[in-house]
């Protein structure tokens, strides 16, 4: 495959204006309903609100997809009909939000209506018809689990943390499973108090014992979960280390690969099915040298399948996103570029 720029951050709307050096990163991408769909923004900085655009490879240019009031945009979650993302700082003071979605054929997002007390919505997932939102409060109030029955309209309470008077607390990152929810966050101010939750089934939330800090990302592909361990948000902070969830606890399990020795976990994405192959994951992985790979595998304990060598980019910058949208791979950067890699096998 032949690796080629896109775009510069220059050329990329919304991110071309972004004012801090954290807006400026293209942190997340996700390929839907044939375009491929951009994340970015500064939610300490207060950089929003977000221009949404998308990279449509047929007509050869970003496509306006509206604004949406919030400071970044961190993550993309899809439903066979729809693509979702979150409220993560609505970008009125203290404003409560909710969830944004993008409906299959949509000109624009759909901004949803507030969750009650969330002044931050971190996460979305889905398990079977139900959508779940993992939300952050203000100090003295409770970090809630929402769930919901109709794409995100109305919402109910399925798990809180009651914080103390001068803490606040926040579900960063939820992932399902057919059978398993894992909700992760943390107690704050800092240094703070991590927090980690499994749901086996229609059974209780069980609090898994004395999990470590950082951001306690959930992976899944298929019926299988690893969690990753990061400095921050991916695309945004370094790797620590991975987990899987056994006995109540979160137990050390590295299955990424590492043909340098010393590669770190950057960036993660769905390779849909097709009629030869299942459901692949492709992850992104970062020598200490600045080079990087790409491998795919059916499983998330391998064998990985090499599918390419990339480079170190010139200027110190590093590829910290990727998306697979019809045979192409596409790459954002730290400094705000778009690559892509394409034809995959």
């Amino acid at each position: 495959p032949t690796l080629v720029r896109v775009a510069a951050r220059a050329d990329i709307p919304g991110l071309a204006e972004q004012p801090s050096t954290h807006g400026q990163i293209l942190g997340t991408l996700f390929a839907f309903d044939g375009r491929l769909h951009l994340g970015y923004g500064d939610y300490s900085d207060n950089t929003g609100p977000i221009t949404m655009s998308a990279w449509d490879p047929m007509l050869g240019a970003f496509v306006d997809l509206g604004v949406l009031p919030t400071e970044e945009v961190l993550w993309f979650h899809p439903t066979p009909d729809a693509l979702y993302t979150t409220a993560v700082d609505p970008d009125g003071h203290q404003e409560e939000g909710g969830i944004y979605r993008l409906d299959c054929g949509a000109a624009a997002w759909h901004v949803g209506p507030p969750i009650a007390g969330a002044v931050h919505v971190y996460d979305v997932t889905t398990q079977g018809d139900t959508l779940y939102a993992g939300t952050g409060s203000l100090t003295g109030a409770p970090a809630l689990l929402m769930a919901s029955q109709d794409r995100g309209e109305h919402w109910e309470e399925v798990l809180r943390h009651d914080s103390g008077p001068e803490t606040f607390s926040r579900f960063y990152f939820v992932g399902a499973t057919p059978r398993r929810l894992f909700v992760s966050g943390r107690e704050l101010p800092a240094p703070g108090r991590a927090m980690a939750w499994i749901r086996e089934g229609t059974g209780p939330f069980e609090a898994l014992l004395d999990p470590p800090g950082a951001a306690l990302v959930p992976i899944v592909l298929g019926d299988a979960l690893v969690i990753a361990n990061f400095s921050g948000n991916p695309g945004r902070g370094s790797y620590l280390a991975s987990y899987r969830v056994e006995d109540g606890a979160l137990v050390p399990h590295e299955p990424w690969p590492q043909p340098a020795g010393d590669d770190e976990l950057v960036a993660w994405a769905p390779q849909p099915a097709d009629e030869d192959e299942p459901e692949r994951l492709l992850v992104l992985v970062r020598s200490a040298d600045g080079t990087s790979s790409v491998h795919r595998s059916t499983t998330l304990d391998g064998p990985w399948e090499p599918v390419a060598e990339l480079a170190a980019l010139d200027g110190g910058d590093q590829f910290v996103s990727m998306a697979q949208l019809l045979d192409t791979l596409y790459l954002g950067t730290r400094l705000g570029s778009l690559y892509a890699l394409g034809p995959l096998g």
